[in-house]
């Protein structure tokens, strides 16, 4: 990738977004481990698989979710799925300090919580 790739930036925030999703689908923090990322999938796996809860297309739904969350985090693998459900999470920092609505505003609150502050 170049960086003057223009859509560079767009697909570092669709990646940023598609974890955060993730981590909200299995309720983990972004720095899980491997054990706890497997813990919180077989949580989701056990609540929410098609044979405990029969003809229930949400919890179907909500099964196939878990895993594509558990395949990004834990392999690496991108699913369509999580990328539907971005729109609906959204992550907000509390204090509203960064508007979010943009990637300069994205940068500037990732730099702030992984570098304690801007650069």
């Amino acid at each position: 990738m170049l960086r003057d790739d223009c859509e560079f930036g767009e697909r570092i925030l669709r990646d940023l977004q598609a974890r955060r999703a993730a981590c909200r689908v299995l309720d983990v923090d972004d720095d899980a481990g491997a054990e706890e990322l497997k813990r919180a999938y077989r949580q989701a796996s056990v609540k929410y698989h098609p044979d405990h809860n029969p003809g229930d297309e949400a919890a179907r739904g909500k099964f196939l979710l878990a895993k594509c969350a558990y395949e990004l985090l834990a392999k690496d693998v991108p699913c369509d799925l999580l990328l539907g459900q971005m729109e609906c999470i959204r992550e907000v920092p509390q204090d509203n300090r960064y508007r979010l609505d943009n990637a300069w505003g994205h940068f500037l609150w990732w730099c702030e919580k992984f570098f304690d502050g801007p650069l």
